[in-house]
């Protein structure tokens, strides 16, 4: 009984540390007293012209309202991230109520009309202005460092 409890003890040792260690991927990034924002860090994709495709979670202190009069507390999104300077492209809005239920989908924008949607600049002093220069912070971090060559120049 005491070989099995120590057995036991050894493996909580070793285990708890390495779990309690990994990252989730969900990572508040902003919070205030109206709306909590949540990053996934293991879906973002680093396209070669230097945009990230984030997706985000928006939850809301009190329910919003949209336009046809239905009521929802979480806004997951897909965006287009340029980090310099920051500006974004929101590509798809999903939106839930009360206990997880869907609202709306919006569905995916038209990768045709996406190449016409203007960068928006998230006003600044917002909510969404500090999100995502969080998410900036993270990806740039995250982003694999590019190799640079320089040319030597010889004086004569």
């Amino acid at each position: 009984m005491i070989r099995h409890l120590a057995r036991i003890a050894l493996i909580a040792f070793f285990a708890i540390p390495a779990i309690s260690a990994a990252q989730a991927p969900w990572r508040q990034i902003y919070k205030d007293s109206d709306v909590t924002v949540l990053f996934d860090t293991a879906s973002v994709v680093a396209q070669p012209n230097g945009v990230y495709t984030t997706i985000t979670s928006w939850d809301y202190a009190r329910p919003r309202v949209l336009e046809n009069k239905k009521q929802y507390n979480r806004l997951v999104e897909r965006v287009y991230v340029r980090c310099s300077p920051v500006r974004v492209k929101r590509v798809r809005s999903t939106v839930y109520g009360a206990n997880n239920t869907l609202v709306r989908d919006e569905g995916e924008v038209d990768t045709r009309d996406q190449a016409h949607m203007v960068w928006d600049k998230p006003k600044s002093g917002t909510a969404a202005h500090k999100a995502f220069d969080s998410i900036c912070g993270i990806v740039t971090k995250k982003a694999p460092a590019k190799a640079t060559t320089t040319k030597k120049t010889t004086s004569r």
